[in-house]
């Protein structure tokens, strides 16, 4: 059983309780806490040789890291994040001058989205690890889940999409500020943070909408990291940039009519980050059809679909 046949295993098992708007099966769960707001909890951990290495990142990076994959889901969901708590896993052989540092990081990243730190623990263990759990909040018309998508709506990703082991799985910049201005200005249908690479992570929207969708080659934003990766090679660029993982970029859907407004505020609000269209989502089963130049096209050889901890 694979990772997420293992979580739709314990989707299938948990019980539904009244507070429980969404529970196991997006980017983050929500609850029902007042009238006019709802909480947005998700949680996620890194582990040492398999997250990152020790002697290639700085205490600081891996520090930064664990906060922003967890803000990373709470964009993911259109929502704002106020407060987390954090677990940490600590080897006889980090010292605390190393752990002051891992804190350094994470805090100074904390201290620029405006979310508290209010609590965590400390345990010994054999490899590094960290866990954080981070709250949020979003008014209820404006949270944004995976199966929202409809037949005929736009396919939209933000930066460009490949290469993340060269440095963009530990500086990248959470897209919080881009989710919420999505959020309260367009109504996107769906959206998810980008994290175990393109294909799958549009393959997770698919499913939970009950659609398909159609991509368009050409259209797909390669990095530079990733044409760097291949030596050049454009084909192998692209293949990196759909399977990849640990982009941390929103891939989200929207109605067309709302495109050219959209491309007209987003260039003023954003001007450093790409916005791409894609593709189209089709009433189709949750499958991915290809096009290149306008014409039907093969479905790239993909060294694996993405990124699966299992």
């Amino acid at each position: 059983m694979d990772e997420f046949s293992f979580i739709e295993y314990l989707r299938m098992k948990t019980n539904s309780y009244p507070r429980v708007c969404f529970g196991i099966g997006d980017d983050a769960a929500v609850l029902d806490v007042a009238k006019d707001k709802r909480l947005v909890v998700s949680t996620d951990v890194i582990v040492e040789n398999v997250d990152f290495r020790m002697n290639e990142l700085s205490p600081e990076q891996i520090g930064r890291k664990v906060l922003a994959i967890n803000l990373s889901d709470i964009a993911a969901m259109g929502a704002t994040p106020t407060a987390f708590v954090i677990s940490v896993g600590k080897p006889a052989s980090v010292t605390t001058a190393w752990l002051k540092r891992f804190y350094k990081g994470l805090l100074k990243l904390a201290d620029q989205y405006g979310v508290a730190c209010v609590g965590g623990d400390f345990s010994s263990s054999k490899e590094f690890f960290a866990s954080v759990t981070i709250f949020g909040e979003v008014l209820p018309f404006q949270l944004t889940k995976r199966s929202g998508a409809k037949a005929g709506d736009l396919i939209g990703v933000t930066g460009a999409l490949g290469g993340s082991i060269r440095c963009h799985h530990h500086d990248f910049i959470p897209r919080i500020k881009e989710s919420r201005f999505l959020a309260e200005e367009f109504t996107p249908t769906s959206m998810i943070d980008i994290s175990d690479g393109l294909v799958q992570d549009l393959s997770h929207i698919l499913k939970a909408s009950r659609v398909g969708a159609v991509l368009d080659l050409d259209r797909i934003p390669v990095s530079s990291d990733a044409l760097k990766l291949s030596s050049g090679n454009k084909p192998d660029a692209l293949r990196r940039a759909l399977s990849d993982g640990e982009d941390f970029e929103l891939l989200f859907t929207v109605s067309p009519w709302r495109k050219p407004i959209l491309e007209k505020s987003w260039k003023k609000a954003f001007p450093k980050v790409p916005l791409s269209w894609i593709g189209k989502v089709q009433q189709a089963a949750p499958s991915i059809t290809w096009v290149c130049k306008g014409r039907p096209a093969s479905a790239p050889k993909l060294v694996r679909k993405g990124f699966s901890h299992f």
